[in-house]
């Protein structure tokens, strides 16, 4: 069975980046196309998904490239365990604590974007309670 691949140009289109963002998340090693012999990048689907997560910490939560990596290899190290089924328990504690620092800095993150989107709530509120001052005053 063979995986289906996807050139630069497709994963552009299905991910809405650019081929120059693309390509620097492969030079942070973020993503690691396979390539053909004449050096074309060829992506796969989990490639694409793997694209979509990075986009995703990056726009909803505002995570660094630097954090971006950090999580992808924590996950790919953790996946790697979970499937081997076996570890020794320092090992098994290390990470969970790692994975307990990620929520964390989740949690900091959701709450910093949930006070600017209260603040901004504020502001709205202010701003309408003006423009019907206004308009009262415009009226007389």
């Amino acid at each position: 069975m063979s995986t289906k691949t996807y050139r630069i140009e497709e994963v552009s289109n299905i991910t809405g980046l650019t081929k120059r963002a693309i390509r620097y998340y492969e030079d942070l090693n973020l993503i690691s196309p396979q390539r053909t012999e004449s050096s074309y990048r060829l992506y796969t689907d989990e490639d694409i998904e793997k694209i979509k997560r990075i986009v995703s910490l990056k726009e909803s939560l505002a995570f660094s490239l630097a954090e971006i990596k950090q999580t992808l290899e924590l996950d790919q190290e953790v996946e790697n365990i979970l499937s081997a089924e076996m570890a020794e328990l320092a090992t098994l504690n290390n990470y969970i604590e790692m994975i307990k620092s990620q929520i964390k800095l989740i949690g900091e993150k959701v709450d910093k974007l949930k006070a600017t989107g209260e603040r901004f709530e504020d502001l709205l509120s202010r701003l309408s309670c003006l423009e019907e001052k206004v308009r009262k005053e415009d009226v007389r």
